[in-house]
């Protein structure tokens, strides 16, 4: 189902209102479609998997970008005993705010039922000069189930010489069990990068979450994987159980060195929108 948001009053800007929400579940033995719903300008796409990989879905925003006062929800749900990948066909484009508008915001939720997995692989948010957004991630994993997530941050578009010396990033992850937090993390940049933040020259910054019930095999596989990043300062840790890896550095740099870590720590290549 699809619906067009409707227009605002007379002289004001219209903004975006879209939602997607994707529900894969085991029917027969295999990982299918169980429910979708989407809402301009959010849409989702599910390419052929390559031989023997889950099913993808892959996330679209039509507009081409978002910007001051849009409103993007996303949802992706993994019934028991199912598998899928989530991702997104290109870079998040969030395009400089207009004088006196609002934050734009993204909320992603993200459930894994008992012996479900997903792998939440959304490509990098090139926040530009003078953007300002706002975005909530929540992920639910029973326990049973397992998670592996990356989200990549780029501040300013650094190959065409801007860099973010103006505007807001309000960037927050939460992991829940049920009935329980047992990790949260926010990153706020308001102008320019603060050297107290650990920046230094760097404009990005890729964060990799991966949540199992036995972490520890899993932490020690991204540690040695890590110890060979080069032209990135990179770092994993665990956290109440939560894996939490971070790279950070030049955009270009970030990016080649997250898609070599996601594809030796999975055993398989990221899905194709990814390399088009």
């Amino acid at each position: 189902m699809t619906t067009s948001p409707s227009p605002g009053p007379p002289g004001r800007m219209q903004r975006a209102s879209g939602e997607s929400r994707v529900t894969f579940d085991l029917r027969d033995g295999k990982t299918r479609l169980g429910d979708l719903y989407q809402r301009d300008p959010c849409r989702v796409l599910f390419p052929k998997p390559e031989l023997g990989e889950p099913p993808q879905a892959v996330m679209i925003t039509t507009s081409g970008g978002v910007t001051g006062g849009d409103a993007l929800r996303m949802s992706v749900e993994i019934g028991p005993g199912a598998e899928a990948v989530a991702t997104t066909q290109a870079a998040e484009k969030i395009y400089r705010a207009s004088r006196g508008s609002v934050a734009c915001t993204i909320d992603v939720d993200v459930r894994v039922a008992e012996g479900a997995v997903l792998d939440w692989l959304p490509q990098e948010t090139i926040v530009f000069e003078g953007a300002r957004l706002k975005r909530r991630t929540v992920a639910e994993v029973v326990e049973g189930g397992s998670l592996l997530a990356c989200e990549m941050v780029v501040l300013g578009r650094g190959a065409s010489g801007e860099r973010f010396a103006s505007g807001l990033l309000l960037d927050a992850w939460s992991v829940r069990r049920p009935g329980r937090l047992v990790w949260t993390d926010t990153l706020r940049v308001e102008g320019e990068t603060p050297d107290g933040a650990g920046f230094g020259t760097a404009n990005a910054l890729a964060t990799v979450i991966g949540v199992w019930d036995v972490p520890l095999p899993h932490f020690e596989k991204a540690r040695a994987l890590l110890e060979t990043a080069d032209a990135v300062r990179a770092g994993v840790t665990v956290v109440n159980g939560i894996l939490v890896a971070r790279l950070l550095g030049e955009a270009t740099a970030v990016r080649h060195a997250t898609i070599r870590f996601l594809t030796e720590f999975r055993g398989r290549r990221l899905p194709r929108v990814w390399h088009v």
